[in-house]
C-alpha cells in the first residue's frame, strides 16, 4: 500500500483529561468537522475509531486518571482522513496484541480489530501509547443505502 501524503497541521487538535465523557465532546467535534467540510460518508467510522482509541488511551493508557491528559489530532487530507491519540501510559507491546480473534464471552478486548476493520492503515508508535490511523475519505461498501453516515 502506498503511504498516505502527511497534512501539515491538524484541523483538530486537543488534550482532554482522561474523562469519559471527553469522548463524547471530541466526537460530536469530528461530526461537526467533517459535515462541514462536506464528508457525512467518513462520519461513522472516524467517530468509531476516535471513540475507541480515546476509551482505551483513557482507561489502558492512563488509567482512568485525570491528572493524566490524552492528545488527539485529526488530520483531512486529500483521500485520508487520519487521527492519532496518544496517552500519558506506559504503552503496550502491540506486536503481541495485534488482532487476534476476540473472545465473545469477555466484554472487552474488541477493539484492535474495529480499528483494523474500518481503518486502511494502523500504526503504533515503539512506546505502544500512541495509535495512528488512516480511514478513506470515501469509503466503499459501507453505506447506509442513503449516501449518508451521520444522523
Amino acid at each position: 500500500m502506498k503511504r498516505p501524503p502527511r497534512a501539515s497541521s491538524p484541523a483538530l487538535c486537543q488534550m482532554v483529561p482522561s474523562r469519559m465523557a471527553e469522548a463524547d465532546s471530541i466526537c460530536l467535534k469530528i461530526r461537526t468537522l467533517l459535515e462541514s467540510q462536506g464528508l457525512p460518508q467518513a462520519c461513522f467510522s472516524v467517530e468509531l475509531l476516535a471513540r475507541e482509541c480515546l476509551t482505551n488511551a483513557m482507561i489502558h493508557g492512563n488509567q482512568l486518571n485525570v491528572d493524566k491528559s490524552v492528545l488527539f489530532r485529526l488530520w483531512i487530507g486529500q483521500r485520508w482522513v487520519r487521527l492519532q491519540v496518544t496517552d500519558e501510559g506506559p504503552g503496550f507491546d502491540w506486536r503481541k496484541s495485534c488482532p487476534a480473534a476476540p473472545d465473545i464471552t469477555k466484554p472487552h478486548g474488541r477493539g484492535l480489530r474495529i480499528c483494523a476493520s474500518y481503518a486502511e492503515r494502523v500504526r503504533f508508535n515503539r512506546r505502544g501509547n500512541q495509535i495512528t490511523l488512516w480511514i478513506q475519505k470515501n469509503p466503499k461498501g459501507k453505506d447506509d443505502g442513503n449516501g449518508r453516515f451521520c444522523h
